[in-house]
């Protein structure tokens, strides 16, 4: 339901008191005008009993026709109410300023028929006539808010004319009217100007909390809970009217961002979300949409993708637009952008399903090198984990921790055959799904911030559980790059081991070689207090990355472990056997013990045997086990008079 505000400039300025405010809410005052049918009624009742009175008093046509006039304004109004909530309901245009004018014209009847009344020397008139009109009037003031400007003409009207009269009135009560008259005035003004404040005060507050609702108060862009109402009005009305309106819904994420934001601080993230967001809407046309999902993700909506070929042109638009430099205060930056792309109703007739698949085609661009688009392909992206998949799932299995639990692998000392630690492993048992392994859940973990709460879980659970080992050999603990790179992280990890009673030497902690890429201040902190805290570290993967002798040098680590593609091709491929060798060969020099991974077979075995490796692991020497599994095995061991370790044949 909608009300056409008045054209005539006069009336427009009559009901224009709160222009600040949204349409809608200006609707709502606007509304105001029609919706006071019983106060009209109840007025007029008043009105006309006193007309009623006065022609009993005095059968004159003055009062008749003050009387047929006060019908004929109730009934234009009751008629123009009806008139204009029916067209208003159908769309149409609604006579406002018409049923204005009667507004006007019956007050300036009511305050001709209390001049009457006061001019009329009849006490009994004189009487009603004002208690009526100060009735009225109150009411007017108090009831009419949305209005204040039409309320003050209507009170001056019939205060006007009542005050009139009651100076040519003859009688002596006229003094006491005069004198009372303005302040009645000043406090009717007074009650209907403060009532309209508040009114808007509580419209405005209530706009401004719809907005941050909605809106993102860092960029001003909308948020997810807006872009999700946006996507339902949009899937929900092509599907009711059988007239589906295609566009392309493109999720959009800054590459490297996390770096800056931890090495800059979060001013600088924040400017960077800003400049991206002004960026964005330069680049999307007027009709379609940014808005920012959370952290350093954005989405676009673009009604303009009729032809694949015009949404590749934007999405490429985008990624270029993205990876110019940002101009920072305290630095110029350089990240980029990777686009998932996904089509209505092509891909899907909602949004949920729509954003699944946008983030599933995200998720293989991040995959294949990041800074590109890519348009959902079922056959390529079905197979992918999509973060978007998992993340809820993620979250809810964190607010318990069910589903999650450590399995501890052991690392065989090649020398003796002994267990020399164990490297802890995350898993979950996804409640629909089953097992999941890391490398389904750990990309969504980091992405999404996720990966802080949950590996500081999975450290606290492996030193609680290692503590409790009768060997007491050492645990291995992976740890995400995006863990190294919070300042408070070494201090988590100090906390841990105080709480748990679990010895720092017996702690190695595990990154791959992404580390070595994210040198910054915050990570080369941490490294050095875990060091300095007696804390090993292991480069884990060692190989596959972008590892260089002056890194290495750099982080000091304290073991190398080799990443288990070479090791299952180093009997096969002579390539990858040279490649074991040199990483054997370079951690003897450094003084670095090394591990081979991904042992499975007696030639494997074998084969890092004789290149040098100091220590294996693998499915042919151990699998995987539960703590409770360990604790069980070394009871039974201790039993037999087994002191300590298992030697392998």
């Amino acid at each position: 339901m909608a009300f056409s505000e008045p054209r005539s400039p006069f009336f427009k300025w009559m009901v224009s008191s709160a222009q600040n405010l949204s349409t809608e809410n200006r609707q709502i005052l606007l509304a105001n005008l029609f919706t006071r049918t019983a106060s009209i009624i109840f007025a007029s009742i008043c009105e006309i009993s006193v007309c009623a009175t006065a022609i009993y008093l005095h059968r004159t046509a003055l009062y008749a026709g003050w009387g047929l006039a006060v019908l004929a304004l109730l009934f234009t109004r009751l008629l123009l109410i009806y008139v204009c909530c029916e067209r208003s309901v159908r769309g149409e245009p609604t006579p406002t300023s018409a049923f204005l004018l009667a507004s006007i014209l019956w007050s300036a009847v009511f305050g001709f028929g209390s001049l009457l009344c006061n001019i009329s020397g009849d006490q009994t008139l004189f009487l009603l006539g004002n208690v009526c009109a100060v009735g009225v009037i109150g009411g007017l003031a108090g009831r009419n808010a949305g209005i204040p400007r039409l309320v003050l003409i209507q009170i001056t009207l019939i205060l006007g004319l009542l005050g009139l009269g009651a100076a040519l009135s003859p009688g002596s009560g006229k003094l006491v009217l005069l004198f009372q008259a303005p302040f009645c005035a000043a406090g009717f003004f007074t009650v209907a100007l403060r009532s309209n404040r508040d009114t808007v005060a509580l419209l405005t507050a209530r706009e401004n909390s719809h907005r941050l609702a909605r809106h993102d108060s860092l960029t001003g862009l909308p948020n997810r809970a807006r872009i999700s109402e946006l996507l339902l009005e949009r899937t929900g009305t092509g599907v009711q009217q059988g007239d589906e309106q295609s566009f392309a819904m493109l999720l959009i994420d800054l590459d490297g961002f996390k770096a800056i934001n931890d090495s800059l601080g979060h001013a600088a993230g924040d400017q960077i979300l800003q400049e991206a967001a002004i960026r964005l809407r330069d680049i999307l046309p007027a009709d379609g949409i940014v808005g920012r999902l959370a952290g350093d993700e954005f989405v676009a909506i673009y009604d303009g993708a009729s032809l694949i070929e015009d949404v590749r042109v934007l999405a490429d638009r985008i990624v270029k637009a993205l990876a110019r430099p940002f101009v920072l205060s305290e630095a110029r930056v350089h990240i980029g952008a990777s686009v998932g792309i996904s089509l209505y109703p092509e891909h899907g007739k909602t949004g949920p399903q729509l954003l699944i698949c946008a983030d599933r085609a995200l998720y293989a661009v991040k995959r294949n090198g990041k800074s590109a688009f890519a348009v959902f392909d079922a056959d390529k992206h079905a197979s992918d984990e999509s973060l978007s998949l998992l993340r809820s799932d993620l979250e809810g299995a964190m607010q318990s921790f069910s589903g999650l639990r450590m399995e501890y692998q052991p690392i065989i000392d090649l020398s003796d055959g002994t267990i020399s630690g164990r490297e802890a492993l995350l898993r979950w048992t996804h409640p629909t799904r089953g097992e999941l392994s890391p490398v389904a859940f750990i990309p969504t973990a980091e992405r999404t911030g996720l990966v802080l709460e949950l590996g500081a879980w999975a450290l606290r659970q492996s030193c609680m559980e290692a503590v409790t080992w009768r060997d007491a050999v050492t645990v291995a603990v992976n740890v995400s790059p995006v863990q190294l790179r919070e300042e408070s992280f070494a201090a988590t990890v100090e906390s841990i081991l105080h709480k748990t009673k679990l010895p720092p030497e017996r702690l190695h902690i595990e990154v791959t070689e992404t580390v070595l890429l994210s040198d910054d201040i915050a990570t080369r902190r941490n490294v050095a207090t875990l060091r300095a805290l007696g804390i090993g570290l292991a480069l884990d993967d060692f190989g596959t990355g972008f590892s260089t002798m002056s890194t290495l040098v750099r982080f000091s680590f304290d073991e190398l472990k080799i990443d288990s593609s070479f090791v299952k091709e180093s009997v096969h491929r002579r390539e990858s056997a040279a490649v074991v060798r040199g990483i054997v060969a370079l951690a003897r020099e450094m003084g670095m013990p090394t591990t081979a991974e991904g042992i499975e077979t007696h030639e494997q075995l074998d084969f890092v045997r004789a290149c040098g490796c100091t220590h294996a692991q693998g499915y042919l020497l151990g699998r995987p086990e539960r703590a409770e599994t360990i604790a069980h095995r070394e009871e039974r061991l201790a039993t037999d008079g087994v002191i300590k370790g298992e030697a392998i044949g």
